[in-house]
């Protein structure tokens, strides 16, 4: 273990953002860009500009290219003539820092911004130990006052992820990990959040970049078990802080997306007989989805989530994956699930019909993981 006072920064690191809101959030973004604790020659910055908007291009004539060498360093903008979405966008920044022989890449989302050490302080973490795949930030909702936005996104074994600690006071959540730091000294998480985090190049040369069939949501999730599951640690660093004007949408369109992909991963990452083992508890969360689809007009969403998973043209594409998949796995489900939490604790979805299913989905899932022992 290196110590801070004799630690030197030898990562060479991109900084990656996929744009949509134009010119909405880049006057802070960039005013915090330039304010990073890091030497100009060891990073740069890549985003790709997925609206193709002529006002982004207009900011960054107007504000950042003079600043290059000054203030900031390298900045490249690319340009792309249709929506990549997150995933498609941040690959394409992903490959052209793999061109140019960078170690590592920092996602950072357009409506976020960070402390001066935010880049550096990831760096220091990764570099101290090799077998760290990921490294997501403090995240901290803003405006200040907010709480947080997560302290490491968790897994639900059903398949469900959501933000750890959300709108928990800052003050609270840095006890918390100070705290769990006695017991797990990496301060190990499920996975890691999109909005906020350095990725080890190395590691996703082996595992592959985000799945574009995903598109929105949950690509980071399925990046960080593939992570996991070729043997690379995921961890929060407290001291890299960012901020990040996180509102939660409860758009039909996301609901989609979130279901769909959440299929997905459980047809792309659990083998065979926990798929089985699970298969009740999943029927009757199906079935309470249903209903709570049915009340809160969300049904729709979900019928069309269903029809992707069942459109038989689209099994050869999942079925391949699966197969990659397990086929690079180092470890089994037991140790992938050993971090899933078996209650929904997310402020935004939260119900009075909750108190009866959390404690339900936490006696199956003391009884199904004694089962899971592969």
């Amino acid at each position: 273990m290196l110590h801070a006072s004799c630690f030197m920064l030898h990562l060479k690191i991109a900084v990656v953002t996929a744009l949509w809101y134009e010119d909405k959030y880049l006057p802070a973004l960039f005013a915090s860009l330039e304010r990073v604790d890091y030497p100009l020659d060891r990073w740069e910055i890549i985003m790709i500009d997925n609206k193709n908007s002529l006002a982004t291009k207009n900011w960054f004539e107007t504000n950042v290219y003079s600043k290059v060498g000054k203030t900031l360093p390298p900045v490249t903008l690319l340009q792309t003539d249709k929506n990549l979405g997150f995933a498609g966008g941040n690959n394409a920044c992903i490959r052209a820092a793999q061109d140019r022989g960078h170690d590592a890449v920092y996602l950072l989302n357009e409506d976020a911004h960070g402390d001066p050490a935010f880049l550096k302080e990831a760096a220091r973490r990764m570099e101290e130990d090799e077998s760290v795949g990921a490294v997501q930030s403090f995240l901290v909702r803003e405006p200040a006052g907010g709480g947080m936005n997560s302290i490491g996104n968790h897994l639900h074994y059903l398949g469900f992820s959501y933000c750890g600690g959300y709108k928990m006071p800052r003050h609270d959540a840095a006890g918390y990990l100070r705290m769990r730091r006695l017991n797990d000294a990496d301060l190990n998480i499920a996975a890691a959040s999109g909005a906020a985090a350095l990725l080890r190049l190395e590691a996703l040369a082996q595992v592959g970049l985000f799945d574009e069939n995903y598109f929105l949501y949950h690509e980071d999730l399925d990046l960080s078990l593939r992570l996991r599951e070729t043997g690379y640690k995921i961890v929060i660093e407290p001291a890299s802080v960012v901020h990040h004007r996180y509102e939660f949408s409860r758009s039909a369109d996301k609901y989609y997306w979130m279901e769909r992909n959440r299929y997905r991963l459980l047809l792309e990452h659990y083998k065979t007989a926990t798929l089985l083992v699970l298969l009740p508890g999943l029927i009757v969360s199906e079935l309470g989805l249903f209903v709570f689809g049915a009340a809160n007009g969300t049904l729709g969403s979900r019928l069309k989530a269903y029809g992707y998973i069942l459109d038989l043209r689209n099994w050869p594409e999942m079925a391949e994956k699966r197969r990659q998949v397990q086929a690079m796995r180092k470890i089994g489900d037991r140790e992938l699930l050993s971090s899933a939490v078996s209650d929904i604790s997310f402020q935004e979805t939260a119900s009075p019909a909750m108190k009866i299913i959390n404690p339900l989905m936490a006696g199956y899932w003391a009884v199904a993981r004694r089962i899971i022992r592969w």
